[in-house]
């Protein structure tokens, strides 16, 4: 629900300048979302602002080489 996915978009951004790829990745996997879904749910919210998958998607975009290094890394088997 929202108010879950609010929580744990500020757990993730406490003390962070940045909101980033690997934020969008750990958040989608806990909630069963993709990395898109999360932020652009995260704009209609006001969390973030208008125009972030945007920008992700003109800087790189969140590939699958992003989130299998993320939850690599989350699991311990990262390089």
């Amino acid at each position: 629900d929202d108010a879950a996915l609010s929580a744990a978009f500020e757990a993730h951004k406490a003390g962070q300048t940045k909101f980033t790829r690997r934020m969008a990745i750990n958040i989608g996997d806990h909630f069963g979302m993709t990395p898109k879904q999360v932020v652009l749910r995260l704009e209609q919210m006001k969390l973030l602002k208008d125009g972030a998958w945007s920008w992700f998607r003109q800087n790189g975009g969140i590939t699958r080489a992003h989130v299998a290094e993320a939850r690599a890394d989350r699991l311990g088997g990262g390089a």
